[in-house]
């Protein structure tokens, strides 16, 4: 093995290209185009074809990231809006533990039937469940 020789490491290192281009290195010549076409307002898809046209094959998804990373353009949020939860009545703190000491069960009332049927109770949010009797089998 030879000696470490740093005049050679320094030639090395000037003739070192990296093995994967920069990003966006292709789109850097054509900046200028794409400001003055985002200026008009025009599109990212209409820029990309417009570049492919021109001997610059891209994408819009590429022109949306250079516009986005290199220009400094904000991003637009959904236009969607988000699901609403309905309000919920406030409770002070008093009310509270008076429900809390006085109702085991607030949501489904004791049935007042005399047959010892059990009444529609008062419903709660969530699945309904059906009410299934027992049957007497038949006799053959």
């Amino acid at each position: 093995m030879s000696a470490f020789d740093p005049a050679t490491v320094r030639k090395a290192i000037d003739e070192f290209t990296p093995r994967r281009p920069e990003k966006f290195q292709d789109l850097m010549s054509a900046k200028d185009v794409i400001v003055e076409l985002r200026q008009k307002r025009a599109s990212y898809r209409s820029i990309a074809d417009l570049l492919t046209q021109h001997c610059l094959p891209t994408s819009k998804t590429a022109i949306a990231m250079f516009c986005h990373q290199v220009l400094g353009e904000g991003i637009r949020p959904r236009k969607r809006p988000g699901r609403r939860k309905p309000p919920v009545p406030s409770v002070s703190a008093d009310e509270t533990t008076h429900h809390q000491a006085t109702d085991t069960n607030p949501l489904v009332e004791p049935s007042t039937n005399p047959n010892g049927d059990e009444g529609q109770p008062t419903r709660s949010r969530g699945p309904r469940i059906a009410q299934v009797r027992m049957v007497k089998p038949q006799s053959t």
